[in-house]
């Protein structure tokens, strides 16, 4: 006790004479020092170089230690440094009880390690790397201080100071380290409160100094705490490693200041914290390969609560030229093993929200409001947007999808929807250089309408182009496809891109053409197939329409395709309507002319009426198909020219001006094709119904179409009663016609080459009236004409006239008036003009130089004038008769007649009358009259005269020749055979009658009969025989050739009377049977001869009679 008093008054006398003046400790103080130290720090010892003590004013004495140095047990070093201040208190010195009040460091060395597990080491001393202090988490570390200060030798202490701190910080889970320079730290006690304060400059290898300053304030052995950190311009990746909750700055690559606030509580955990940072400017950039994004600066305030890992974001504002918003939300942090961020799941709403990204846009886009969840992983960095929504001039926009730091730079896939937005706003957010062609398409040609279900989808790598698909539908909206053609109207349909693609498709619309109304287009499309593609982007419109013939010409004639003026048409050249597909491809530039677009279109044409494709001529059809394309337009199928069917192709080619069209294919014959192009042909002359192959050439503006028709007229049945002709319809032939149409349709040329007829030449017709002429230089009728033959219109419903200008004609083969080859056709006919070079009547009778004129209204009627075998001239008439012709000759010269028909070459003078009269298909019954005739040096007759040695008559026919006052006969004509049934001549001379067959082709003679001399007197008997044989009489027969017969007479005959002569001589010949013969024919009434009046001798008689009885 004395010995504590004596020390005490010692050290009080040492200090008060030692007041403001540093003295070295002497060795006893340094030894105490020591000692009371170790006691204090436990295990540890305290060692220092010098000590100095220094007493400032009378109750505060300090202690200067340098170089000091706190050992473990091992005598290594925990903590050095350079200068150690103590302050102690008096009274406690005097009493000799060490007990520092306060205490300043100086030139602290240390460092803090934070393991991948999260628990702390904090080394100091010369070996940095050994651990002097060692915790679980950083907040137990700061505990510790209770500890320390809880040491008894430090229960006066009331501040702790630390200056000239330096402290390596490494961050193991992070792989980052930094540097604390020049730290402060102050710790102070007042009573159970302890409060540590901190002020450090941050050296991480930036330019610039950060600096941090941290409070922490708690009671003395209580769990409860408060504490906060102020920082100023530290990196944020620097924060981002203080804990998970700020984990996702590590993105961020700009200076951070800020504060943060929180608590402990009772039972040591940490209470929500909460947190305000002031971001600087800076760029987002998860790794060196991404695309910085760079940002202006940015403000966040949120709260963080451990227990529930919730990030609460009361603001998170973003100042950028990409985007500029404020939001607020939470985020869940997922927390791996390690206690690190594993991902970060939140919702974030703006309340207005700003975007230029990449300056897409010439002033920002501007939203109403957003919000979105999302997931974030920072390792690898992705952001997944599970859903975002932006609200947009009342419509909401949705889109998800996900960004990506991959090793070569940002990846990113969006999806995104929207139910609806006007045409103006999608322009707005559609960026200019995001497919620009299409942008511009979308903006020069969807004029009016709304837009809705519109969608998004883009995906990009690093390593690949951006794939983007973007679609909306519109509705009520104007579309153009072509600046030059009318724009689809009331339009409803979609649009969308797909990797360059652009596709605008209409599912409804209309356009209106210029002629002929509206155009219903639905079901058509515009497509460009690459954006990317540079100058002269080709573009396609696939088109699908309904509508007019006329609107849809009048749309093919708008530039640049003209087609209608090109093709020298009009569009309202045709009436009905058409469906129609095709595709236009041009490229998207200006000044587009026709060369410059390609297309193709088919389609079907319904109710097709023309009256302007033919001029003056009705074309009609139900359904024809189309064809068209840049080289031409081709129009087929099935229809009516003025109402005759017809199955055609109408093929227009297109260059430069006009051009010629033509029309192929096939066309019926029928009746009504002669009545439909007005030809006038005669009525019955076609029936049946056949095709044949036409070609019709249109002339490129004004002119005449000109036609050619080639057919096998099967199925046609042709007949021409006049003629006798006709061909059934399945008989085949060969009909070629070529001409032209138009009001007065003609055939400038027509060869026809059918059984039985053969005809060439040329028709013409008279607008409104029918045939004009048909001209035909040859026309062959079986085997019996041969020659030119004209048909002359005699107007409307009249059978023409027919004008024969030359030719032959054999009556042998004829069946004039007929019903062409027993067919039953029809009767009529019109005028007939007949000049023949030759008329041929039997084998051996012809008439040369015929000229006549006849009606053939029911037949072949008519007077006509010839020379019998070019010789004596004669005057005729025919007549119709059970389907041939009825003939009657007269002559003034029955002698030359005679001579030329070969009958009898010697006759002469008297007057002439043959009728023929039909008998089946080939022979005809003829009576002949002449009177007043003469023959001289007949061979036949003078050999008769001769066997019966009639001396005078042989003379006088040598000289003037026998006179036949009548001779008269009836006989049957085959080709082959003249069969005399009855013949007479009679004259004062002799009289003379004859029956038998006269063998045409073999020129033989069979002949028989009486000659009466002195027929004048013997001619008393006649009353008694045959006519031409008197009472006496004799019979003959001529045998053999016409030219030298052989004579037989039977000179008995002559004794008996003419009753009894006939059995003398054979019967008459019966009459040869000919094919179709009908009963006997009837002799025409116009054939019954005039009454000639009395012969000359029959005249004498009756005068001689008159004196007689006048005597």
């Amino acid at each position: 006790m004395c010995a504590s008093l004596v020390f005490a008054a010692v050290m009080g006398a040492s200090v008060y004479v030692l007041i403001g003046q540093p003295v070295m400790a002497p060795g006893w103080l340094r030894d105490r020092i020591e000692t009371r130290a170790g006691e204090a720090l436990g295990a540890a010892s305290l060692r220092f170089d010098a000590l100095d003590l220094v007493v400032e004013d009378s109750t505060k004495p300090r202690v200067r230690m340098t170089n000091v140095q706190v050992l473990n047990d091992a005598g290594v070093e925990i903590v050095g440094f350079s200068e150690m201040r103590i302050g102690l208190s008096l009274a406690d010195l005097v009493q000799g009880a060490f007990r520092p009040t306060e205490i300043g460091i100086t030139g602290v060395f240390a460092k803090l390690r934070r393991e991948i597990d999260g628990s702390v080491i904090l080394s100091g001393g010369l070996d940095l790397g050994a651990p002097s202090q060692q915790a679980d988490t950083f907040a137990k570390l700061i505990e510790g201080i209770d500890d320390l200060v809880s040491i008894p030798g430090l229960s006066a202490l009331t501040q702790a100071d630390v200056q000239a701190l330096t402290l390596e910080v490494e961050d193991v889970r992070s792989a980052r380290a930094w540097t604390v320079d020049g730290g402060r730290m102050r710790l102070t006690r007042e009573g159970d409160m302890l409060r540590v304060t901190s002020d450090l400059a941050l050296l991480s290898g930036g330019q610039g100094v950060a600096t941090l300053e941290a409070s922490y304030e708690s009671s003395v052995g209580a769990s409860a705490a408060t504490f906060g950190v102020l920082v100023n311009d530290v990196d944020a990746g620097d924060i981002a490693v203080l804990a998970p909750a700020f984990e996702w700055l590590d993105v961020v690559r700009a200076p951070i200041s800020g504060a943060v606030r929180g608590v402990f509580g009772v039972d040591g955990t940490l209470a929500p914290i909460n947190v305000a940072l002031n971001i600087g400017e800076g760029v987002i950039q998860p790794t060196d390969a991404t695309r910085p994004v760079p940002f202006r600066s940015a403000r966040s305030y949120f709260s963080y609560d451990p227990e529930g890992t919730v990030l609460l974001f009361d603001e998170l504002s973003v100042d950028s030229a990409w985007i500029t918003a404020q939001i607020d939300g939470q985020a869940v942090l997922g927390i791996d093993a390690r206690g690190g961020l594993d991902d970060l799941v939140g919702q974030f709403r703006a309340s207005s929200l700003r975007a230029n990204p990449d300056d897409l846009y010439p002033e920002p886009i501007e939203m109403e409001a957003a919000q979105m969840d999302f997931r974030l992983r920072l390792d690898p960095f992705r952001l997944d947007i599970g859903e975002a929504l932006f609200q947009d001039e009342g419509q909401d926009l949705i889109a998800r999808g996900a960004l990506l730091a991959d090793p070569g730079g940002w990846s990113y896939e969006v999806d995104a929807q929207m139910a609806g937005m006007a045409p103006e706003r999608l322009l707005e957010l559609w960026p200019d250089r995001y497919a620009p062609k299409a942008r511009k398409w979308v903006l020069d040609n969807l004029l009016e309408g709304q837009m809705r279900d519109l969608a998004l989808a883009l995906r990009d790598t690093p390593d690949s182009e951006v794939v983007a698909y973007t679609s909306f539908a519109y509705e009520d909206a104007k579309v153009r496809y072509l600046k030059t053609l009318p724009p689809v109207e009331k339009a409803r349909g979609s649009a969308s891109l797909l990797d360059g693609r652009f596709v605008v498709s209409v599912d409804q619309g209309h356009v209106t053409a210029p002629q002929g109304g509206r155009i219903d287009v639905s079901g058509s499309s515009f497509i460009i197939p690459d954006v990317r593609a540079r100058e002269g982007v080709p573009a396609v419109v696939r088109l699908a329409t309904d509508g007019t013939v006329t609107a849809g010409l009048s749309l093919l004639d708008l530039p640049p395709l003209n087609v209608m003026e090109r093709a020298g048409l009009s569009p309202s050249i045709a009436d009905g309507r058409i469906a129609a597909e095709g595709t236009l491809a041009f490229a998207m530039k200006k000044g587009l002319t026709p060369k410059d677009v390609q297309y193709d279109a088919s389609g079907t044409a319904r109710d097709v009426l023309s009256t302007a494709l033919i001029e003056g001529r009705r074309v009609a059809a139900d359904r024809l198909q189309v064809v068209a394309s840049q080289s031409g337009v081709a129009v087929s199928g099935p229809g009516t020219l003025d109402g005759v069917p017809f199955d055609v192709t109408w093929a227009q080619p297109l260059g430069q001006g006009p051009q010629p069209s033509t029309v192929r294919g096939s066309i019926e014959l029928s009746e009504r094709t002669i009545d439909a192009f007005d030809l006038g042909l005669p009525a019955g002359l076609v029936t049946g119904r056949g095709s044949g192959d036409i070609e019709i050439a249109l002339p490129a503006g004004e002119g005449v179409p000109s036609f050619v028709l080639s057919t096998n007229l099967r199925g046609v049945r042709l007949s021409s009663p006049p003629l006798g002709w006709s061909k059934p319809a399945a008989t085949p032939a060969s009909l070629s016609l070529s001409g032209a149409l138009g009001e007065a349709p003609r055939v400038d040329r027509l060869v026809l080459d059918a059984p039985g007829l053969q005809a060439e030449g040329s028709i013409t017709a008279t607008p409104g009236v029918g045939l004009e002429r048909a001209s035909f230089s040859s026309v062959r009728v079986g085997n019996w004409m041969n020659g030119p033959v004209e048909l002359v219109g005699q107007g409307r419903g009249a059978p023409p006239a027919v004008v024969v200008r030359g030719g032959t004609l054999d009556l042998r083969e004829a069946d004039f008036g007929g019903s062409g080859s027993g067919t039953g056709g029809q009767q009529g006919g019109g005028p007939l003009s007949l000049t023949l070079d030759r008329l041929q009547i039997t084998d051996t009778i012809a008439l040369d130089g015929m000229s006549g004129q006849f009606n053939m209204s029911g037949g072949l009627d008519g007077t006509f004038t010839a020379r019998v075998n070019g010789g004596t001239p004669i005057r005729g008439q025919v007549l119709p008769q059970g389907g041939r012709s009825a003939i009657r000759i007269t002559s003034s010269d029955a002698g030359g007649v005679a001579a030329s028909a070969r009958i009898l070459k010697q006759a002469r003078g008297g007057t002439l009358d043959l009728t023929l009269l039909p008998v089946g298909a080939a022979g005809f019954d003829g009576t002949l009259s002449v009177k007043e005739t003469r023959i001289q040096d007949a061979p036949a007759i003078a050999a008769l005269l001769n066997a019966l040695s009639v001396v005078g008559l042989i003379e006088q026919m040598g000289g003037s020749g026998i006179h036949f006052q009548d001779v008269s006969a009836s006989f049957r004509l085959t080709p082959s055979t003249m069969t005399l049934t009855q013949a007479s001549a009679t004259g004062p001379s002799m009289g003379l009658s004859m029956d038998g067959v006269y063998d045409v082709a073999g020129g033989q003679l069979n002949m028989q009969g009486v000659i009466s001399p002195l027929f004048l007197i013997n001619g008393i008997g006649s009353i008694f025989t045959r006519r031409g044989e008197g009472l006496i009489g004799f019979n003959y027969t001529l045998r053999g050739p016409a030219a030298d017969p052989r004579v037989q007479v039977n000179p008995l005959s002559a004794l008996t009377p003419g009753l009894f002569r006939e059995i003398f001589r054979t019967p008459p010949p019966d009459l040869p049977q000919v094919e179709g013969e009908t009963p006997a024919p009837v002799v025409p009434e116009a054939f019954a001869p005039a009454d000639p009046g009395p012969s000359d001798a029959e005249r004498r008689r009756q005068e001689r009679q008159q004196r007689i009885d006048e005597r």
